[in-house]
């Protein structure tokens, strides 16, 4: 890659060259008084005229003689000079940008993030044990007749109901953490909170119209541990779908499965949706009994959040 040299900024396109001092510049130093140049001329234009009408129009410039094997032999030189004067101008580049975000954070939110992810999934568990889960979990019945609102804050990051759980959420954090951290910097750390809230809560409100709806199958008056819910998951698929919505059309690596696949945005979101329909509709098939389908419906209210702030930020899918 080409280096300004003067800024040192990298130069994805074709760069700019002085008629002066020869040097590499970019487009916002291109020309010689922005890039504090000496105004030498170091290139003088060779006419193709006869040596004699050379002589005439130019009698202080030496006559360019026929290509000889010496002058064969300093094009390389020249080029092995430029290209040692472009390393040396990355190397600066790459060490002034250290140096200016040297001691600045790095992705910490996404770091939080997921710290309490996880630290808040490791205590549902004890919670789960001890018989208490609706002081942590989100739960209709809670809500109505213990007044556990603040559910509303911890059920954020709960996912897990057993350490199967806990392991399969770990490494999805993993595979997660990279997309997160370019959310986070390309939009800020705010946005990334906003969009797992709001994933969050789509979740949730998934689960609150769903478990309305089987109200004739489950009372609310009798307690079920399988209708403690955490909205994690929710979070989760959303980041995952807001970094699948710019590339919907073109072809990615899935290395979120078993084997990677190299298939289209498009198609894995599908597959990602499919994962978390076709189960539950199997339970509830099987037992038939639709109340399995709280176990795994939920979640999509996490992509349909994710698809609303992505369709209200930049207006199309």
């Amino acid at each position: 890659m080409t280096y300004c040299e003067f800024c040192g900024e990298q130069i994805s396109y074709l760069p700019f060259t002085c008629k002066y001092c020869r040097g590499t510049f970019c487009k916002k130093h291109r020309l010689p008084e922005n890039h504090q140049c000496t105004f030498e001329l170091k290139h003088v234009p060779v006419v193709p005229t006869t040596p004699r009408e050379s002589k005439k129009r130019y009698p202080d410039v030496a006559v360019k003689k026929p290509a000889t094997q010496e002058y064969l032999t300093k094009g390389p030189r020249v080029l092995k000079k430029y290209l040692k004067r472009q390393e040396k101008q990355r190397r600066q580049a790459m060490r002034s940008h250290r140096e200016s975000y040297r001691g600045a954070p790095q992705y910490n939110y996404t770091k939080i993030l997921f710290a309490m992810i996880i630290l808040f999934s490791i205590v549902s568990l004890v919670f789960l044990s001890s018989g208490g889960p609706q002081h942590i979990f989100f739960s209709l019945p809670g809500l109505i007749y213990e007044y556990t609102y603040y559910t509303f804050f911890t059920a954020l990051f709960v996912s897990s109901r057993d350490f199967f759980g806990l392991f399969f959420l770990f490494i999805m954090l993993i595979f997660l953490y990279f997309m997160a951290r370019n959310i986070e910097l390309n939009h800020g750390w705010k946005f990334l909170i906003k969009l797992y809230v709001v994933c969050c809560l789509f979740s949730a409100l998934f689960f609150v119209l769903l478990r309305l709806a089987l109200i004739n199958y489950a009372p609310l008056d009798i307690y079920y541990i399988w209708e403690y819910f955490g909205f994690a998951w929710g979070g989760i698929y959303g980041l995952i779908s807001y970094s699948i919505f710019p590339i919907m059309n073109r072809k990615i690596t899935a290395l979120m499965t078993f084997i990677p696949l190299r298939i289209r945005g498009r198609s894995f979101l599908l597959m990602i949706i499919l994962i978390r329909l076709i189960p539950g509709l199997l339970l509830a098939l099987f037992y038939y009994n639709p109340i399995y389908l709280l176990l795994y419906l939920p979640e999509l209210g996490g992509i349909l959040g994710a698809y609303i702030i992505y369709k209200y930020q930049f207006g199309r899918i």
